[in-house]
């Protein structure tokens, strides 16, 4: 691409040559999104913990280190790789899954105190057999962690994207709206505990670029739901 037009590409592509660079460049919105979820996360308690679509490991290692007993799942090998090379160098007793969620998880039902999706859900086009299925694996009062890109920063113009050698590549987001999310979580009869919305303005030193502060000065930025499934 030499026009300097960003590159479309689907999702298995992006993160396949998105995974070798995922943990070096700086992301201003995980930077957000972990001012909130990482809070979150320390507030629980339990043993087993399913990331899904756990891409490099951001979360699955975490939780590893603390002391949970971790499964990770992701479609994309190449990123489940680097999460697999980072268990292994760190001596993190974990299992790792390559599976779509849009398949089903690879996992028993009530199998997991935990069950994270990280920046995922925004690919995924059935909300609700995604959430159905976090519901199942789910052990009676443990707990749901779901967090993305707000669908208020999407339709505002900007998808998912990433730059490598030079080149922007976006990615297809699916249609979804904020409510869309919460509705889906308690439609399984999961129980909606938080919902975070967090403002570009409120992005922890502001966006690198002049042009992204001009052009997103207070759009809903990053979401961050947490659920509890009854006891």
């Amino acid at each position: 691409m030499t026009d300097g037009s960003p590159v479309r590409v689907s999702v298995s592509e992006e993160y396949t040559i998105w995974a070798k660079t995922y943990d070096t460049t700086w992301n201003t919105l995980i930077a957000t999104e972990e001012l909130y979820s990482l809070g979150f996360l320390d507030s629980l308690t339990g043993a087993t913990a399913l990331d899904v679509g756990a891409g490099t490991g951001r979360y699955a290692l975490k939780l590893a280190r603390n002391g949970w007993d971790v499964t990770a799942v992701d479609a994309n090998p190449a990123m489940l790789g680097v999460a697999r090379s980072v268990a292994g160098d760190e001596g993190l007793p974990m299992r790792f899954r390559q599976a779509s969620i849009e398949d089903g998880l690879p996992s028993d039902s009530g199998a997991f105190d935990l069950v994270v999706c990280a920046l995922t859900l925004c690919h995924v086009a059935d909300f609700q057999g995604a959430t159905a299925e976090f519901h199942r694996v789910l052990v009676p009062g443990g707990h749901l962690l779901v967090t993305g890109v707000h669908p208020d920063f999407i339709s505002a113009g900007m998808p998912t994207q990433f730059v490598d050698s030079g080149k922007t590549y976006h990615l297809p987001n699916e249609p979804h709206a904020r409510d869309d999310y919460v509705e889906a979580v308690q439609d399984t009869g999961l129980a909606v505990s938080s919902v975070v919305e967090v403002s570009t303005k409120d992005i922890p030193g502001g966006f690198e670029t002049e042009f992204m502060r001009d052009r997103f000065p207070d759009t809903n930025f990053s979401l961050i739901l947490l659920a509890g499934k009854p006891a």
